[in-house]
């Protein structure tokens, strides 16, 4: 996929991709977890990496420079203070402003050095959010399998909030790919298994869409 290609997909699909899973997946540890961090950094890393974060916030897909402006930060972040916890976090943002201008595999990239630092998440839950962003990327891109691989990481996170979010994403790309037989064999091992459940009815509906 190229470039403008995947900024339609990322423009068209960004609240359900992004927002709404932020909100979903992080709650009260808030989508950019600035506060649990604040104090345990590097002062210095700390303001240049807040500078970065408030950057892409301001990006409202018109005014490029803040982006790139952001990603000047939050590199700085990286090659002066690398052994910093913010230089970690970084990869995090930096993943997020290559997202919202189409570089998919940069940012690809960044999200995959993040997980690398924080395999598990911390009190700001970044990291599911991480394998959410890079399953969304592998979509766009139509790499089917990345996406499935990365929604399996996810649910696989020891005390992920949101398995139930990650395997219902990954039964939905199997329908997408035309294996409905997978997406229901997933439905299944949802309801068979505690907690997992959800909303029974609206499961069983799915596996009757799949059976067809």
């Amino acid at each position: 996929m190229d470039k403008l290609a995947f900024e339609d997909f990322f423009s068209r699909n960004k609240f359900i991709l992004i927002i709404i899973a932020a909100v979903i997946v992080l709650g009260p540890g808030g989508f950019f977890g600035y506060r649990y961090y604040t104090g345990k950094i590097n002062a210095s890393a700390n303001a240049k990496l807040w500078k970065g974060v408030r950057l892409l916030m301001a990006f409202n897909g018109k005014n490029p420079q803040v982006i790139t402006d952001s990603i000047t930060y939050l590199k700085e972040v990286k090659s002066s203070y690398g052994s910093t916890g913010a230089a970690k976090i970084s990869n995090f943002y930096l993943g997020f402003d290559y997202m919202r201008i189409g570089r998919a595999d940069d940012a690809d990239k960044y999200f995959k050095e993040y997980i690398k630092s924080y395999p598990k998440p911390d009190q700001d839950n970044l990291t599911y959010l991480a394998y959410s962003n890079l399953a969304a990327i592998a979509l766009a891109t139509k790499d089917y399998e990345g996406a499935i691989n990365d929604y399996q990481s996810m649910s696989a996170v020891d005390g992920v909030k949101l398995r139930e979010f990650a395997l219902l994403s990954e039964a939905a790309v199997y329908s997408q790919i035309k294996k409905p037989s997978m997406a229901v064999s997933i439905y299944k091992k949802m309801l068979a298994t505690e907690n997992l459940g959800g909303d029974r009815g609206y499961i069983e509906n799915l596996i009757q869409l799949n059976s067809r």
